[in-house]
């Protein structure tokens, strides 16, 4: 059940991600942010009326808290990494860090998983490294002037700062999601998405106040937004969930596998396209998330 749990999460945070992409080449990435993780809370609230009537310990409520200090750093350098970058390289790199992360913590809790996930955290490892290399270098070698080649470098370095940034901040508050204890319900999700839509709303507030100006959201905004936020909020619950169910280092990697999500919908919406390298390093990473799910 844990397993499957994890492919949700994946479904869902990975067709979040690609939809906070493209709103966030629309608008701003802490509006997207913001929003997102406001309306998300409203969503929340709405299930805790029915299901949590019951607060949980404050420990538990304090680990949501940290969860959100996290979110806020991950999901800005993933959502302005898929704004100003490729998804199909940007979205993979941040899920095999993730990955890592998680499978290190569950070995240091004491999780033996197997030879077969250690495998795997190899592979993907690998798959970083080479997606980094062939986005770094690929513009370099199809006859461009030195300069545009310098600012296409430049701007492939950004990306992968950004999605590494992501991986690893967004794989530590997955450690915070897991920590609670069963008696928790969702209430660290709540805590978590109060506290980052509080930093995320100051910070758009100074934006206004230093801008002069708000800012303004059309219908398709509204749409993109809300359709993260709950997509998002799905996910994060339901990997709550398959935690409780299942060891960490396991279901980690499997919620990892979300950029097959989003690489499908930039491809079918968006025709974006990768060279032979990229997709080597794509399969390879996949190849590795799925060993450690199996191990």
């Amino acid at each position: 059940m844990a397993l499957l749990l994890g492919v949700l999460v994946a479904a869902s945070i990975g067709s979040a991600d690609f939809l906070s992409g493209l709103a966030a080449r629309r608008m701003r990435t802490s509006v997207v942010v913001a929003l997102s993780q406001l309306w998300g809370l409203a969503v929340l609230a709405i299930f805790l009326a029915f299901a949590d009537r019951t607060l949980a310990p404050a420990w538990d409520l304090w680990l949501g808290v940290f969860a959100g200090l996290g979110l806020v750093v991950g999901i800005c350098c993933l959502v302005r990494g898929l704004a100003v970058g490729r998804m199909s390289v940007v979205a993979p790199t941040a899920a095999a860090v993730g990955a890592a992360v998680g499978v290190a913590y569950g070995f240091i809790i004491g999780e033996r998983p197997g030879t077969v996930a250690v495998i795997g955290v190899v592979l993907a490892i690998a798959a970083v490294v080479l997606i980094a290399r062939v986005a770094e270098h690929h513009e370099t070698d199809i006859g461009a002037s030195p300069a545009h080649a310098r600012r296409v470098v430049a701007s492939r370095s950004q990306e992968i700062v950004l999605a590494v940034g992501a991986g690893l901040t967004l794989g530590v508050t997955q450690i915070f999601f897991a920590a609670p204890s069963d008696d928790a319900g969702m209430w660290p999700v709540a805590t978590s998405r109060l506290t980052a839509g509080l930093l995320a709303g100051i910070f758009v507030l100074s934006r206004v106040r230093s801008d002069g100006r708000p800012e303004r959201l059309t219908a398709v905004d509204v749409r993109l937004v809300a359709s993260y936020a709950l997509l998002d909020t799905l996910g994060t619950c339901l990997l709550i969930e398959a935690f409780r169910q299942g060891l960490v280092s396991l279901v980690a990697p499997v919620a990892a596998l979300f950029p097959a999500a989003t690489v499908l919908w930039a491809r079918l919406i968006l025709q974006d396209r990768m060279n032979r390298g990229q997709i080597v390093g794509f399969g390879l990473g996949a190849a590795g998330l799925v060993l450690i799910g199996l191990g």
